[in-house]
C-alpha cells in the first residue's frame, strides 16, 4: 500500500509539473519568440489559446481514450504524445508549426487533465486523497517556476520549450509500474451512452452537484488566475519594470510564493477544512486584485505595489481554489460519473480560459491595467459570494457520505 501511495503521489507531481511547465514556458519565451517572429499581440494571444483549445478537444474525447485504454493507459498515452510532439514543437521557427504542435500537446493534456484527479481519488487512500491532489497543484506550481527560471538562465526559447518533452519522458518512467485502478474496464462514459450521461448528469440528482461543479471551473479561470501566469513578464512590464531579470525573475518570485502558499495547504488542508481554506483563499484573491488596481491607477510608484498584489493573488489562489478545485468534482461523483463530472468542470473551465487567453493582452494594452484588474476583482468577489453560500466541507467525510450529501440537495445524511 505504501508503495502504491508513493507511486500515485510521484506521478501526480510529474504530471501537475509537466503540465505548469508546458503553460509558463511560453510565456517566459514570449520575450524573445515574439520578436524574433515578428508577432503581433493577437498572433502572441494565439500562442496561448490554441493550447487550450486542444485541451477543449481532449476533454471531450478523454471519456472515449479511457474506454479503451483504462485510466493508467490514458496517461501513459498522453504523456508519450506530450513528450514526442513537445519535443518536436521548437524545431521550427513558424507561427502555425507552433500553434499546431501546442494544438497537439494541449490534446494529450486535456485527456491527462481529465483523468489524473479520477486516478487520484480511486487509487490514493482516503486519508491521504486530499493531500495528493493539492500536491498536483504544488507540482504545477514548480513547473510554472521552473520554466520562468529557465527562460532567464537560458535565454533561447527553443532550449526553455523543449524541455516539456523531458518531463513527460518521467511521466511515461513512472507511469509504466503505476496501478491501474479499473482494470479491465473503462471509465463510466461509453461512448453510446453520452446522452444518457448528460441527462443524468442534469438530472434530479446530480444537477446540484454539477451545477456547482461547471460554476466552479468557470469562476476559478474568470477570476484571472491563467491570464496573470501567461502574460505575467508583460504585466510586469505594463507597471514599469524593465530588464530580463525583472521581467522573468519576479514571475518566477511570484509563482515560488504560490508554491509555499500551496504546500502549506497540503499541509494544513486535514486540519482546517475544505471550505475555511477556499473561502479565505479567494478573499486573499480578492485583496490581490485590488492592490493591482491601485498599483496601475498611480501615474508613477506602482511597481512595489503591484508586486505585492500578485504575490497576494497567486498565494490566495494556490491556497486555495488551485488546491481545492479537482477535489470537490473527483469526490463528488460515484465512480461511474466521475469521469463525466471532471468533463463537467474542465469544459466551462478550459472555455473562459480561452477568452483570457486571447484577450487578456489586447484589454490590459486597450483599457489598461486599473480598468482591466478592476472587473477581475468583481469576478472575484462575486465568486466568494457564491462559495461562501454553496461549498460544502466534506473532510473526513467518505466518498459513500459526500456522494449522498449532494444527491439530497446539499444535504448530509443522518447516520
Amino acid at each position: 500500500m505504501q508503495q502504491q501511495q508513493r507511486r500515485v503521489t510521484a506521478v501526480a507531481v510529474v504530471v501537475g509539473a509537466g503540465y505548469g511547465y508546458f503553460g509558463a514556458a511560453m510565456a517566459g519565451a514570449q520575450l524573445t519568440l515574439a520578436p524574433a517572429l515578428g508577432l503581433t499581440v493577437a498572433e502572441q494571444g494565439t500562442l496561448f489559446a490554441v493550447p487550450v483549445l486542444g485541451m477543449l478537444l481532449g476533454v471531450l474525447v478523454a471519456a472515449r481514450v479511457v474506454a479503451r485504454a483504462g485510466r493508467r493507459g490514458t496517461l501513459l498515452a498522453a504523456s508519450a504524445v506530450v513528450g514526442v510532439v513537445g519535443g518536436a514543437s521548437p524545431l521550427v521557427a513558424d507561427l502555425v508549426w507552433l500553434d499546431a504542435t501546442r494544438f497537439v500537446v494541449g490534446v494529450a493534456f486535456g485527456v491527462s487533465t481529465v483523468v489524473v484527479p479520477i486516478w487520484v481519488a480511486e487509487a490514493a487512500p482516503p486519508g491521504v486523497r486530499g493531500r495528493i491532489a493539492v500536491l498536483y497543484q504544488v507540482s504545477t506550481v514548480a513547473g510554472i517556476v521552473a520554466a520562468f527560471l529557465l527562460a532567464y538562465a537560458l535565454g533561447g526559447w527553443r532550449v526553455v520549450l523543449g524541455v516539456t518533452a523531458l518531463l513527460a519522458a518521467l511521466a511515461v518512467v513512472l507511469l509504466r509500474g503505476a496501478p491501474e485502478t479499473v482494470p479491465g474496464s473503462g471509465p463510466s462514459v461509453a461512448p453510446k451512452a453520452a446522452r444518457g450521461v448528460v441527462a443524468e448528469l442534469f438530472g434530479p440528482r446530480y444537477r446540484t452537484l454539477t451545477g456547482f461543479v461547471v460554476a466552479l471551473g468557470t469562476l476559478v479561470q474568470l477570476t484571472g488566475i491563467s491570464a496573470v501566469s501567461n502574460f505575467s513578464p508583460l504585466i510586469f512590464a505594463g507597471m514599469g519594470y524593465r530588464g530580463t531579470l525583472a521581467l522573468l525573475v519576479l514571475p518566477a518570485v511570484v509563482q515560488v510564493s504560490g508554491l509555499l502558499a500551496a504546500l502549506a495547504s497540503a499541509a494544513t488542508i486535514e486540519r482546517f477544512g475544505r471550505r475555511a481554506t477556499l473561502l479565505t483563499g479567494t478573499a486573499v484573491m480578492a485583496a490581490g486584485h485590488a492592490l493591482l488596481v491601485l498599483a496601475f491607477a498611480r501615474d508613477s510608484g506602482g511597481t512595489a505595489l503591484g508586486l505585492a498584489g500578485l504575490l497576494v493573488f497567486t498565494i490566495g489562489f494556490n491556497a486555495g481554489l488551485g488546491s481545492l478545485l479537482w477535489i470537490y468534482a473527483a469526490e463528488g461523483y460515484t465512480d461511474r460519473l466521475r469521469s463525466a463530472g471532471a468533463t463537467a468542470l474542465l469544459l466551462p473551465n478550459l472555455t473562459a480560459n480561452v477568452l483570457l487567453a486571447q484577450f487578456f493582452l489586447g484589454a490590459l494594452t486597450a483599457f489598461g491595467g486599473a480598468a482591466t484588474f478592476g472587473v477581475l476583482l468583481g469576478v472575484t468577489a462575486l465568486s466568494w459570494l457564491y462559495l461562501f453560500r454553496v461549498a460544502p466541507e466534506t473532510r473526513g467525510r467518505s466518498l459513500e457520505e459526500i456522494h449522498a450529501y449532494w444527491q439530497a440537495g446539499r444535504r448530509w445524511p443522518a447516520y
